[in-house]
């Protein structure tokens, strides 16, 4: 899980003690680990903790 703007992303456990990249254009998030597309989502502003499930 990362921390981004007040919110939580849930990344999953096979991404526990990496380092992550965060890019962002208003509320459409994607977050990268080394060269890989870990997440994308879309912010959910109402609840803290994002879903995995979350999409463009």
């Amino acid at each position: 899980m990362i921390q981004f703007d007040g919110l939580s992303i849930i990344l999953g456990r096979r991404h526990k003690n990496t380092t992550a990249t965060v890019y962002w254009q208003g509320d459409r998030v994607a977050v990268m680990i080394d060269d890989t597309i870990a997440q994308t989502l879309a912010l959910d502003r109402t609840t803290r903790y994002q879903k995995l499930s979350s999409k463009f």
